[in-house]
């Protein structure tokens, strides 16, 4: 009687780690990757999309250095979804290009961003010295990080930078000093209209 039960938990065991593994590998062979690495400045959050779009890229991971992401579901769709300037990332988690969002908060606000109202924190998150799993309707994980919390991510990342909130240069470093690595680098900057 116990050989069988020992039999069925080790068949059991076996079963859940071969289902994990080709989940594993299922979700890393749909990821696509721009091939080389590019640097483009833009003048509106609609550019980045296209770029990313042009560069067919999937199941990307994406560090935002902006504000809130463009993810507040202030649009309810009727049909088919629509790109706006204040729903970029919402519209490319809806087309698959994005599967996970490490948005970096300056050091300086970190403090008065965990107050805000439209923040709601599922937990902390404890890999990094400063970081929060954030609620999102997309369903996506998104981690709020400051730019001395961001990790070290092993594959290559979107990377979305706001200029008037970070310096180029600043980024930059960040992402070397971790040793993160671009294949696509978008820099927004916003033109003044006279």
């Amino acid at each position: 009687m116990y050989k069988h039960r020992t039999a069925w938990t080790v068949s059991s065991v076996f079963l859940f780690a071969a289902i994990l593994l080709a989940v594993s590998q299922h979700g890393r062979s749909n990821r696509i990757y721009a091939a080389g690495q590019t640097t483009h400045t833009i003048h509106t959050p609609e550019e980045a999309y296209a770029i990313w779009n042009e560069k067919k890229i999937r199941g990307r991971t994406l560090i935002l250095f902006d504000h809130y992401p463009h993810n507040m579901g202030y649009y309810s769709y009727h049909g088919n979804p629509r790109l706006y300037q204040s729903n970029l990332v919402e519209y490319a988690i809806f087309q698959n290009m994005i599967r996970k969002i490490y948005f970096v908060v300056p050091e300086m606000e970190w403090n008065e961003f965990r107050r805000k109202e439209f923040i709601r924190p599922i937990r902390e998150a404890t890999e990094t010295t400063k970081g929060l799993y954030l609620y999102n309707q997309s369903g996506i994980p998104i981690i709020a990080v400051t730019p001395a919390s961001l990790p070290h991510i092993a594959e290559p990342v979107l990377v979305y930078v706001n200029t008037r909130m970070f310096g180029l240069e600043q980024t930059r470093d960040l992402l070397a000093r971790n040793m993160i690595t671009s294949d696509i680098f978008v820099s927004l900057e916003r033109v003044e209209h006279e």
